[in-house]
């Protein structure tokens, strides 16, 4: 039949789904050779754009229209939803470890705590408060 010559090319019968599979085998490559699913924004693989990729996955997840089976692969490369929440509590925790090991948060401006500027962290969190920008929930930890 048609069909058969046709598969027996390899022709796609959903494009859509191919592509997000590829992308998500990109994915998986990136995970395993830098061990998180952290994409940066930009960052290419194998010519393919995946930081765009994945904020596209993030977007429609947070609108409902990513298949549960698609988000369960994801989350199975954890998979962040809440990047900016995740870099805050990551920052938050680095604060911590810096007030046990010293015994204060009086962080200096230019302080680098495991390769992030907590100091200048810090100075936003302060600035956000003073502009009644900060989250309630946020401020509350940080006193």
């Amino acid at each position: 039949s048609k069909q058969q010559l046709l598969e027996e090319l390899s022709v796609s019968w959903d494009v859509h789904a191919d592509q997000w599979h590829r992308k998500y085998r990109l994915l998986v490559q990136f995970y395993e050779r830098e061990g998180h699913s952290n994409v940066p924004k930009e960052h290419v693989e194998d010519g393919e754009n995946l930081g765009s990729w994945l904020r596209t996955q993030r977007t429609d997840k947070k609108n409902g229209k990513l298949d549960i089976s698609k988000q369960q692969l994801l989350e199975e490369l954890s998979v962040s939803w809440d990047v900016h929440a995740d870099q805050w509590h990551r920052k938050y925790r680095l604060l911590v470890q810096f007030y046990e090991r010293e015994g204060h948060s009086n962080v200096p401006k230019e302080h680098v705590e495991d390769g992030e500027n907590l100091g200048s962290w810090l100075r936003t969190q302060r600035t956000d408060k003073k502009n009644g920008k900060l989250d309630i929930s946020k401020q509350q930890l940080l006193e």
